[in-house]
């Protein structure tokens, strides 16, 4: 596996929030954003991919990585009602390990089943292997998913108190609705961690990718949060309405002013080490 490392300060970046956050002083964090390929129903592949991002991003001295929407089957994976592991289960179980030995926390998302139900949801583990946080995908896209999982509940979205103050978790199209991650900077999230798998036809790649920088960017506009927004890259939807569409990448980090702090590579895995300084 072959990554490109960059990583970023932004000391001089102003950190002056918009009205819509209520966070208090945050201390520094360095993130990893793991933009890794996820090949619709590569189990094994897509969890070596993570495993690898997660070793390299802990090497880097992360304190917490981030892995894509879906990582373990890809989001649009035909069979996810059959396959689908619980939470926790064996892929969330391998994250919560690499947690523990490595010392960081980590964040992806995951196909879950839960009883009669099966899910696109997305966890945050701790430094010690706990899942801290679990949220549902509330816009699931219907007319794409209804088959595959269920949405989750719209009056789920939680936050979690951390070494690094609150933080909040949406999945991808929950932010077409502005309003979700609102929610989140309501209850006093300074930071938002948001795995996405954006997709489109070989003909519309770039026009994608620019899309997915604005989109982040905009959500830390509109809320004043930092937001980290992982994306998944190349890994051809493999059945579907988009069947043979592609994943960009271009995982982008947004400050509170809604200006683009970091971006990755298009259409190349990309492994971005970036600090986000502290606040007093």
């Amino acid at each position: 596996m072959s990554y490109t490392y960059t990583l970023f300060a932004v000391t001089a970046l102003s950190l002056i929030c918009c009205a819509g956050s209520l966070a208090g002083p945050h201390p520094g964090l360095r993130v990893a954003m793991a933009q890794i390929r996820v090949e619709d129903g590569d189990v094994l592949g897509n969890m070596q991919r993570a495993e690898g991002a997660v070793r390299q991003s802990a090497a880097q001295g992360a304190d917490f990585v981030c892995i894509p929407e879906a990582a373990d089957y890809g989001w649009l994976y035909e069979s996810a009602r059959r396959d689908a592991y619980p939470i926790p289960g064996t892929y969330t179980k391998l994250l919560s390990r690499l947690a523990k030995e490595l010392n960081v926390w980590v964040s992806a998302g995951c196909l879950e089943k839960d009883g009669e139900k099966t899910y696109n949801s997305a966890v945050i583990i701790d430094r010690k292997g706990k899942i801290v946080l679990k949220h549902r995908k509330i816009n699931t896209l219907k007319n794409l998913t209804k088959k595959l999982y269920d949405p989750g509940d719209p009056d789920s979205l939680k936050v979690v108190d951390t070494e690094f103050g609150r933080i909040g978790m949406t999945i991808c199209a929950d932010n077409f609705s502005i309003k979700n991650p609102k929610r989140i900077a309501e209850q006093g999230a300074w930071l938002l961690i948001t795995p996405h798998g954006f997709a489109a036809k070989s003909g519309d790649l770039r026009s994608n990718a620019n899309g997915y920088q604005e989109h982040i960017q905009n959500i830390g506009k509109q809320t004043g949060m930092w937001v980290v927004g992982t994306d998944t890259v190349l890994g051809k939807v493999a059945a579907g309405q988009w069947k043979g569409w592609w994943h960009t990448g271009c995982s982008t980090i947004a400050s509170p002013k809604g200006e683009a702090a970091a971006v990755a590579k298009f259409l190349h895995p990309d492994l971005v080490v970036f600090d986000i300084p502290g606040e007093k």
